[in-house]
């Protein structure tokens, strides 16, 4: 079990303890308000225990029993609703408020499987190890700016403003549909126009929507597969996130080493996430005519038959707050 693993299980047994601790301080707090309730729950915990009593004393009548402390149990809870409901509290006071209700918060589903919930923390203990977790708090889509985008047409056609605010909206929707719309992303332009930030943007939105989102730079991606290749690293040598999130995105793609081997990885992941219908979203510096030199026609096609291409066009963003 990795260390990554390791803390995430720490993290659950915590979150169960403490919201196992919430649901007692209700309860209590509720049979000091309404001393009925408890006297109600009581009975039918006394009932329960005579019934296993008589259960064991008289096996042959077990239906019978169990049929008569169905039917008092049923009576108490509908007394107990009614005088609940008469002091404005809730019927469910005394569950358990799981912070997921697939797994319960213990990280796995009644199948054995991880819980997206799980894969997600995983994710974001990565995100944490490359600074961009804490960026996810400010660079949502509330934050996002367009006073740094220029109102004035360029060669007459549409202002950098109308155009930002163009991809701001279909990121919107890229979000809002993510789980019926087909189309990946692929954002390019210089740096400091706004791609990473809205990259980000939408993985806070769609991981508050519960998707597992996966963030690699590109060098990132690529080392991550030679760690995978040559078994170096074997606590972070796994690919399953990289080929299993729901979103997966790749920020400065270009500006890893150019070799056989890191393409033949690359096409290999972007075919079987397309298949699988896994969404990708890319983040250049480069033009599509520039990316088809380095990766060849065979991967600017499949771009152009799976992704929603948009430019970034403008001034730098940062040195125009260093100006301000």
């Amino acid at each position: 079990m990795s260390e990554i693993t390791r803390k995430i299980m720490s993290d659950y047994e915590d979150l169960r303890l403490r919201r196992i601790s919430e649901r007692n301080l209700r309860i209590e707090k509720v049979y000091a308000t309404v001393p009925e309730i408890r006297e109600i729950d009581k009975s039918i915990s006394i009932e329960g225990a005579n019934n296993v009593r008589r259960i064991l004393s008289e096996p042959q009548n077990a239906d019978k029993y169990n049929r008569e402390y169905k039917k008092f149990v049923a009576e108490k809870r509908k007394e107990k609703n009614a005088i609940l409901k008469e002091h404005k509290i809730s019927i469910h006071f005394d569950e358990i408020k799981y912070d997921c209700k697939d797994c319960k918060d213990t990280g796995f589903l009644e199948d054995g499987k991880k819980c997206s919930c799980f894969r997600q923390k995983i994710i974001e203990e990565r995100y944490k190890k490359s600074n961009l977790y804490d960026s996810i708090k400010d660079e949502n889509f509330d934050n996002f700016s367009f006073d740094y985008y220029s109102k004035q047409k360029i060669n007459g056609d549409m202002s950098p403003y109308d155009y930002i605010k163009r991809v701001y909206k279909r990121a919107v929707i890229f979000c809002d549909r993510f789980d019926t719309d087909q189309k990946s992303l692929l954002f390019y332009g210089d740096s400091g126009l706004g791609k990473t930030f809205l990259s980000t943007c939408i993985a806070k939105k769609l991981m508050d929507m519960g998707k597992t989102v996966l963030y690699l730079r590109a060098q990132q991606l690529f080392l991550a597969y030679e760690d995978y290749r040559f078994m170096r690293d074997s606590e972070n040598s796994d690919l399953s996130d990289i080929y299993n999130a729901d979103l997966l995105i790749i920020d400065d793609l270009g500006t890893e080493q150019q070799n056989k081997n890191n393409f033949a990885f690359f096409f290999d992941l972007l075919n079987e996430r397309l298949e699988k219908g896994k969404k990708v979203l890319i983040n250049t510096n480069y033009t599509m005519d520039k990316l088809e030199d380095m990766y060849t026609q065979r991967f600017t096609s499949r771009i152009y038959e799976h992704f929603l291409i948009y430019g970034f066009y403008g001034e730098d963003i940062r040195i125009q707050k260093l100006k301000s």
